[in-house]
């Protein structure tokens, strides 16, 4: 079971590492340059090591060997980079050409994604001999291969994304005193209802009384009168105080979950 889950990590990380094929520097003209086939090889063999240390291990840089192993014997179109690495399945392909320019050797090197046929970096450098060259391809290697690797990081999901954003202690204080105002109106709402079924029991005894005569009468429902009064108010304040109470708790709830 250990051997089948490690093989499948293992063909999991290399179906996701990228190809890299450095192709063969040529010269750009017949121009008389004094470079052999050797030198313009150990000049490719070169970029080619500078691609395998600066690029992530999980980036496979192709030998020459696999290069010409990987080219299908029905391949056809060949002439440019791009359909170079697109028939041996490479993710980028570079490109390099040496030209003559007064008494100074031209080098330039191109690297592209062949997905798209997009030039992601180049360098263009002029030196008086073949030593240039070599410190040409040194120094500018790391530059030009650091925008295969920005691109990947581009492409690759965030893994320290926060599960939740840090709550503020302006919100927190808000919320809190959204719940003390609204514990403070349901107070109120509950000693308003209280004093409501108060005055009800008051009225009630005025309305049941039986008066002695007419003067007592008038008296007893002007009482009464009054009592009911008082009841209403106490009902309308209970029932904005529950209102504007429950609303508050909401608030500070809702502030305590979102903020």
């Amino acid at each position: 079971m250990k051997h089948t889950l490690l093989a499948t990590i293992l063909l999991l990380a290399t179906a996701n590492a990228a190809t890299i094929a450095i192709l063969e520097i040529t010269l750009s003209s017949d121009e008389e340059m004094n470079l052999t086939v050797e030198e313009t090889k150990f000049l490719t063999d070169e970029l080619r090591r500078q691609a395998t240390t600066l690029l992530p291990k999980e980036h496979n840089v192709l030998t020459r060997e696999e290069i010409i192993s990987r080219v299908p014997q029905t391949a056809e179109n060949l002439s440019t980079a791009i359909n170079i690495g697109r028939a041996i399945k490479s993710d980028y392909v570079t490109q390099g050409f040496i030209g003559k320019l007064g008494n100074l050797f031209t080098l330039t090197i191109e690297v592209y994604e062949t997905s798209n046929g997009k030039l992601l970096s180049y360098f263009v450098k002029e030196t008086p001999d073949l030593k240039g060259l070599l410190d040409a391809i040194r120094e500018n290697s790391p530059t030009l291969f650091a925008k295969i690797t920005q691109k990947e990081e581009l492409t690759t999901i965030p893994t320290n994304i926060p599960t939740e954003p840090k709550k503020s202690k302006t919100s927190f204080w808000v919320a809190f005193s959204l719940d003390v105002l609204g514990a403070g109106a349901l107070g109120l709402g509950i000693y308003n209802n209280a004093k409501s079924i108060d005055y009800y029991g008051k009225s009630k005894k005025l309305q049941e009384a039986i008066p002695k005569d007419k003067e007592e009468y008038a008296k007893n429902q002007n009482a009464f009168k009054t009592e009911y009064d008082k009841v209403q108010k106490a009902e309308k304040a209970r029932n904005i105080f529950y209102a504007t109470g429950g609303a508050l708790l909401l608030g500070g709830i809702a502030v305590h979950i979102w903020f």
